[in-house]
Formats: structure tokens, sequence, C-alpha cells
């Protein structure tokens, strides 16, 4: 399973923060300064162990938050036994907290950090250096927010974009594999049941011939919207291909999501989706079961989908 990059991120930053702490801890305690180096030491190794955590356990909870909090708590002790001398190392490291933490909760913990900062060094430096330097740093982590909240919203934005079917705005493949991958975790950990109801539109080829793409794109956006107003808030739907869409129906079981399918099936019956043509739906079920993988799960949905359109099509089929 490929790493996200936010692992990477804490990871780097993690080790990175380490290696570059180590050889100050090693030269103060070599100089006999005792509290500054053992504190570079203590940072080291929680750095070590916090980016081993997320290394080997591939989990950002929690380690995320302390980095940063170490990071900044570590630099605001420098500052505060060494002097100005060591203010410099407070930018990158107010940057780097932006990097880890979402922008508010960085901001609040750089602002609070500068503060503290303020009041170490407001007797030790001119009054005008200090504003000056004060304000600079305040204008950095600001700038940070700035740039975070954009990196944020435009992530954000992708994310949903590559997991939306740009049609029917329903969830597309990838969205439906990450939510089954979901699922079948909840139901392996608290046996949380759920069905699949994957459906088909018969023959949609001939609405394409007949009445062309477009009046097809029209049924496509049709149908979504009379099965998001039947399923449930819990439920979810995707489409997985050109007319094939997959009904996601937590909390049933193989009895209540067949009930729901062929409620669905009646819909669409009872809709004209097209005027003076007839557009119905074949539909399949499958109940997940222990030890499948999301894969085998679709496959037996789909089986039951085969079985209902070979049975004569505008049926429902359900899996063994």
């Amino acid at each position: 399973m490929q790493r996200s990059n936010e692992e990477y991120i804490l990871i780097s930053l993690s080790f990175g923060a380490a290696l570059a702490v180590t050889p100050f801890a090693i030269l103060r305690l070599l100089q006999a300064d005792w509290a500054l180096g053992l504190i570079d030491t203590l940072i080291v190794i929680l750095l070590l162990i916090v980016g081993s955590v997320v290394y080997i356990r591939r989990t950002i909870k929690y380690c995320s938050l302390v980095v940063s909090v170490l990071a900044l708590v570590g630099v605001t002790l420098a500052i505060y036994l060494k002097g100005p001398t060591l203010i410099y190392w407070a930018y990158p490291t107010m940057v780097g907290v932006f990097f880890v933490l979402v922008p508010r909760l960085a901001l609040f913990l750089t602002l609070l950090a500068a503060a503290a900062i303020s009041s170490t060094l407001i007797h030790q430096m001119e009054m005008m250096v200090f504003v000056v330097m004060m304000m600079s740093l305040v204008v950095n982590n600001l700038f940070s927010y700035t740039f975070a909240s954009r990196m944020h919203y435009q992530k954000d934005q992708l994310s949903l974009l590559i997991r939306r079917d740009p049609l029917t705005e329903t969830g597309n493949r990838r969205a439906l594999s990450e939510k089954m991958d979901e699922l079948i975790a909840s139901y392996q950990r608290s046996r949380q049941i759920t069905s699949l109801i994957m459906l088909d539109i018969d023959y949609f080829k001939h609405i394409n011939d007949k009445f062309g793409h477009a009046k097809g794109d029209q049924v496509l956006i049709r149908l979504t919207e009379l099965v998001n107003s039947r399923i449930r808030a819990t439920d979810s739907l995707y489409r997985i291909g050109g007319e094939e869409f997959v009904v996601l129906a937590v909390g049933a079981d193989l009895q209540a999501a067949t009930g729901i399918a062929e409620e669905l099936r009646s819909l669409m019956e009872c809709n004209t989706l097209v005027e003076n043509y007839e557009v119905t739906i074949s539909l399949g079920v499958a109940e997940i079961i222990e030890g499948e993988s999301a894969d085998n799960w679709l496959d037996r949905g789909d089986k039951a989908l085969y079985q209902a359109k070979e049975s004569g099509r505008n049926k429902t089929g359900v899996a063994n």
C-alpha cells in the first residue's frame, strides 16, 4: 500500500529535524552546556520515536501534533536559554508546522509560540529591533497560514474531482473502491452489515443510437436523481461505467437490500425518462461476507446483475 503525502512529509520532517539537531546536541554536551544539550538530546530522541511510529505503523494520528508541539517548545526553550541569537531557528520551525497541521491549528500554535518568545526577548533587545523581529515572525506565520489554507483548499477540490463522476456528480470507481475497503474494515471490526446493489440501464445503447448521446446523458442524470431520492442518507451512489451504477446500502442485509433494489426498479418503471420510450433497469444484490475482498464482493454483485439480465431484464438478481 502506497504511503500518503502526509506520511512522507511527517517522516521527512521527523528524521530531518532529528538529523539537524543532533550535531548541536553533541556540541553542547561536549561544551558542558547541560541544559540546552539535554533538551536537544530529548528532542532528537522524541523525533526519532515519532518518525519511527509513522514509518512502521503508517499512522499520522496525533504524531503531527506531537512533532509540531515538540519543535515549537524546543525552539522556544532554546531562545529562552540562549537569547535572541537563536531566533532565526523560529522561522523555519514555524513554517514547518504549517506542513503537518491544518492551517488554523498551526496558526494558533505558532502565534502562541511567538507570544512566548516575545515575552522572553522583550527585555533582552532594543525596542525597535524587538518590534521588527517579532512583527516579521508574525507576518511569516500569516503568510504561511494563507499559503497553507490555499493549498488545503486546492487539495480538497482535487480530492473531490478525482473521486466524482463529472456527468452525474456521483462517486466514481475510485471513490467506490475506497468506500468498500472502509466498509469491509468496519465489518471485520464490528460486524457492520452492508449490501451493494449494482444496477444497469437495459438496452442503453439503443437509447444512444435512437435519441443521441445528449439524450443518453440526460437519462443518466435523471436516473441519478431518482436513485438519490429513494436511498437513505447513510447509503451512497457511484457510477462505475457507462450506464452501470452501484449503491452501497450500509446496515442493510440481503433481504432489506433486495427490497430497496425492487423499489428502485419500480421507480424507474413509473417514471418517464424518455418520452414514448420505456426505460428500465436490471439490478444485482450482494451482501458482504466474511473474508472477501472488494473485488470479490463487486464480482458477486455483477454476477447477480448478469442473472437478472439473462432472465429477461427489468429484474433483480440476488447473489448467493
